[in-house]
């Protein structure tokens, strides 16, 4: 299975890795990392992930990692990752715009 990035969800990671590398650069990527390496293990199982709790569709689900959300849909041949929060419950009207599958 295949993993298509959206260019949304890049877009944020690449906000959210700034922030944190303006205080630590080497915190940051190792966060990158470890988040590129979780999104990598999605295909082998990605209903082992809760489905999401941002759409009523059960081929969306969340990989939850330390306080980050990454959202994603399950097609027949590959995964889109399309959606990243961070310490959020509910994502606001600018992140509905972002998460689009």
């Amino acid at each position: 299975m295949k993993i298509v990035y959206n260019k949304s969800f890049q877009s944020r990671l690449k906000e959210h890795i700034e922030f944190i590398a303006s205080d630590n650069l080497k915190a940051a990527k190792k966060l990158k990392s470890q988040l590129l390496r979780k999104i990598q293990s999605i295909p082998e199982n990605p209903y082992l992930f809760r489905q999401s709790i941002y759409f009523d569709d059960t081929q969306i689900r969340d990989c939850v990692f330390k306080s980050c959300t990454i959202v994603f849909k399950i097609e027949p041949s590959r995964v889109i990752i399309f959606g990243f929060l961070k310490q959020q419950q509910f994502p606001t009207d600018d992140d509905e715009r972002y998460m689009q599958p």
